[in-house]
């Protein structure tokens, strides 16, 4: 029997990982501060806190990764490997991948990955399993479901938010996506949490569909709280922080020698101010607060006095130099107890006072009813809380009038505020300058925004009250929602009210409502983006070329959110128009005969309707349907509406031999005569100012002025007829023709 060679085969070893010894930000292409070296691969604690150029928005607790969070060890390294992709996505070993992304996630959002994927991973671990080969549909299912039924204090389920679950599937199905790469688990071969559906579909959010969810401000809300915002900076704040450099000049100590706090020295203070019936100095917040934690009874009348202001004024010196604080046993001790009659003496007498703004400045109230001083006397804690309403008033009116995000307000540095443009006589172009984070990669990247006057003022504000040695208009923490709340109290308060500023509703403000509501805001003033530069002067006009100026770039969505709002506004103003000519209001103006023959040709559609689904009850829907084609041709003009069918009538374009046939020129408008141009009864009320305004005018014109004369007497003329066929087709009179 011949002997056989028998050979064990050795245990196959663990295959080694495409990042082992990698620096992780020399992978994912993250700068690095000098001297500074980022993650290496193996470590189980990931710190990024030295990358270089990161976003102000992004904490201290983003940039800290501690994968021993993952209970399991072996799924720590199927954890780095994974964000490691999502981090480098140009890596030879990653883009072969056929479902991985192309274009690199940034920290924050690796971050959100490693939090929702420790979750899974320690979820799995609480079941009992310990090999993703074990995972089933069913795991993925409960743990959704787990994620998404969060518990109040009085553990009542309640609906988690759709973004959330949205990143939660993201997570399992990517784990599927990058398996090739893992060499420490993966999910069992051709496995994929919910099969081929996508995550948003899974998580039943809508993908960039739809209307914005983003609810727009009230013109309730935004009218009076501009009015507070634009008071505050253009009144108040010279004043306030005028006041705040007398208070930073602090008084000066006695010279000479360390006098002690005696009876006598505070009994001289005191009778100075029977004598001058000067008020006592009422004490700072924060004193008061200290006087209280060190036992001071709430309801002793000395409560609010300042004993330091009166040690100061008796000519106590502290060895120290530091102003004189009473602890708590300085009325009962025998050598100024003395003190305490003479001093509630004062009190009833002359009073207690804050020591600033005793002789403030008189202003117009904000509701021009009268003057006021613009402020009642107050502490320096006060003040630093009426700086701090005013800054909150500066980022709410760049934010209201630019569209910013909220990580585009922080990243405004100090010196955002550039040079302003001329373009002719008072004509000024002023612009901000900003880091734009969004889709923008690592880092973002510098942009500006063309703002009006009262934005670009707001910052030079906002730059004087900025933190000593920042390098940012405002702090990196900025909770709007908290600061609006704040602030709403003080407008609403009594110090509001005297200072004439209208009452503000209770409603939310957040940055992205009043960025949505500056979108709905530009789409609803006639011609949308182009007409508002002729329409809407300053404020919209300068507003709006700021998000014109770079098509395609860091306002793209925003005026592709602006064009949606216009095209809502063109139905509405079109089914609005088809429902005065069926209640008889018919419009004028060349182009009615043409809108009148329309109106009747769907009035006959529903009709048909009717007759073929006489059960089925119409609704504002099918008119909408019949007039879509139509309300996409309308364009607002000046004093008409222009439904800009055909290109080769246009009487602006005519006029202007305008290369570009794409849309009217509003400008050049001249509805009397353009065959697609109609009046309606919403354009009264401008011609029949003009004509009004033209006579008053001509009125005044000399005898020798017979050519100018007769000009302005034809435009009046001519506006007088559209009144009067504006009125005759509202009527249900005959049809004007305008001419």
């Amino acid at each position: 029997m011949h002997r056989m060679n028998l050979q064990v085969e050795p245990a196959r070893a663990q295959p080694e990982s495409p990042f082992t010894g990698a620096d992780i930000c020399t992978v994912a292409g993250l700068p690095v501060r000098r001297g500074q070296r980022g993650p290496r691969f193996e470590q189980d604690r990931w710190d990024f806190t030295v990358v270089d150029q990161l976003p102000r928005s992004v904490s201290r607790g983003v940039l800290i990764w501690d994968f021993s969070e993952i209970r399991n060890p072996r799924w720590r390294m199927l954890a780095k490997e994974y964000l490691t992709a999502l981090c480098a996505p140009g890596h030879e070993r990653v883009r072969v991948l056929p479902s991985a992304h192309r274009v690199p996630r940034t920290v924050r959002t690796c971050h959100d990955r490693f939090q929702q994927l420790t979750r899974w991973l320690n979820c799995l671990t609480t079941q009992g399993v310990t090999s993703l080969e074990e995972v089933t549909q069913h795991h993925c299912t409960v743990h959704l479901a787990h994620r998404c039924a969060r518990r109040d204090a009085d553990e009542t389920a309640r609906s988690g938010e759709g973004s959330s679950q949205l990143v939660v599937v993201q997570v399992l199905q990517e784990l599927a996506d990058y398996g090739e790469l893992f060499t420490t688990d993966r999910y069992p071969s051709g496995f994929r949490p919910w099969g081929g559906q996508f995550a948003h579909v899974v998580a039943g959010v809508s993908k960039n569909s739809g209307e914005n969810k983003t609810p727009p401000a009230r013109a309730e809300v935004m009218n009076p709280l501009l009015t507070a915002t634009l008071f505050l900076i253009h009144t108040i704040a010279p004043l306030a922080m005028a006041l705040r450099k007398t208070c930073d000049t602090t008084r000066p100590q006695p010279q000479g020698p360390v006098r002690t706090a005696t009876a006598a020295r505070f009994e001289q203070a005191i009778r100075a101010h029977l004598t001058s019936g000067e008020p006592l100095e009422q004490d700072e917040e924060r004193a008061v607060r200290n006087k209280l934690t060190h036992g001071w009874d709430p309801a002793d009348p000395l409560l609010q006095v300042s004993f330091a202001a009166l040690a100061l004024e008796g000519g106590v010196r502290t060895r120290s130099g530091r102003p004189f604080r009473p602890g708590p046993g300085f009325l009962r001790d025998p050598r100024t107890a003395a003190v305490r009659p003479l001093l509630e003496q004062a009190i009833a007498q002359v009073g207690i006072q804050p020591r600033w703004g005793r002789q403030a400045e008189l202003i117009t109230r904000a509701d021009g009813t009268g003057t006021v001083p613009w402020t009642l006397p107050i502490t320096q804690d006060g003040l630093a809380r009426l700086l701090g309403h005013i800054r909150t008033a500066c980022i709410l009116t760049i934010a209201a009038l630019s569209g910013m995000r909220t990580s585009e307000l922080v990243e405004l540095p100090l010196d955002c505020q550039l040079a302003p443009h001329f373009h002719g006589t008072n004509r000024v172009r002023h612009r901000l300058k900003s880091k734009v984070i969004k889709s923008r990669g690592h880092g973002g990247s510098w942009d500006e925004w063309v703002v009006v006057p009262e934005a670009y003022e707001a910052a030079g504000v906002a730059c004087q009250l900025a933190d000593p040695g920042a390098a940012h208009l405002f702090p990196v923490h900025l909770d709007l929602c908290r600061r609006y709340r704040d602030l709403w109290a003080w407008v609403n308060s009594e110090e509001g009210q005297r200072l004439g500023l209208p009452r503000l509703p209770d409603d939310a403000i957040t940055p992205r409502i009043l960025r949505r509501t500056l979108a709905v805001e530009l789409a609803h003033r006639p011609g949308g983006l182009f007409a508002a530069k002729l329409q809407l002067k300053h404020l919209s006009v300068t507003t709006t070329e700021g998000y014109a100026n770079r098509p395609g770039g860091a306002q793209a969505l925003f005026l592709a959110e602006v064009g949606k709002e216009e095209e809502s506004r063109n139905l509405s103003l079109t089914l609005r128009a088809f429902r005065d000519y069926q209640a008889g209001r018919r419009p004028s103006g060349p182009g009615a005969r043409d809108l009148l023959t329309f109106f009747a040709s769907v009035e006959r559609q529903l009709e048909e309707l009717e007759v073929s689904a006489p059960t089925v009850k119409l609704s504002d829907q099918e008119v909408i349907n019949l007039l879509a084609h139509r309300a996409g041709a309308l364009h607002l003009g000046l004093a008409n509406y222009c439904w800009f069918l055909d290109p080769g009538k246009a009487l602006c374009l005519k006029l202007a031999h305008s290369s570009d046939r794409t849309r009217p020129l509003a400008g050049m408008c001249d509805s009397a005569r353009c065959p697609q141009a109609t009046h309606h009864s919403c354009h009264r009320d401008v011609w029949a100012s003009a004509a009004v305004s033209g006579r008053a005018f001509i009125s005044k014109i000399g005898r020798g002025q017979k050519s100018e004369r007769a000009r302005l007497m034809a435009e009046v003329e001519r506006a007088e007829r559209i009144v009067a066929a504006i009125d005759a087709a509202d009527h249900g009179g005959p049809r004007g023709t305008d001419q």
